[in-house]
């Protein structure tokens, strides 16, 4: 024996009606809830801009010229290891700032480089 078909589309009217009446119902919460947080964030970036003014307007502008000596430290910090220089360079460097000699700018045959290490 089956069922009324009067029944069967009743009984389906029903369940797309409680269908369609939750997902209503849940958009209208979604939406509140929406706005309901977008008006806590509005409140709490005025509470913040209304901080922050509060904190720039304490600032005190203050020009003050300072006058006084400059001083100069200078370090020096030798280290005789580093400087190595081929003896004929440096007897020639030696002669050039005493004045004894000037450098001749013919034509030198650069050295042969040392193989590295």
């Amino acid at each position: 024996m089956l069922p009324n078909p009067w029944v069967i589309v009743g009984v389906l009217l029903m369940v797309v009606g409680a269908g369609g009446s939750g997902y209503l119902k849940g958009r209208l919460d979604a939406k509140n809830a929406y706005a309901s947080a977008r008006a806590k964030e509005l409140t709490l970036e005025q509470k913040i801009q209304t901080t922050i003014a509060e904190e720039v307007s304490k600032i005190k502008v203050t020009n003050t010229v300072v006058r006084g000596k400059i001083e100069t430290i200078v370090r020096e910090n030798i280290v005789y290891r580093e400087c190595v220089h081929h003896p004929d360079v440096l007897r020639m460097l030696n002669d050039v700032l005493a004045g004894k000699a000037s450098v001749p700018s013919g034509d030198h045959v650069v050295p042969a480089a040392d193989p590295a290490d």
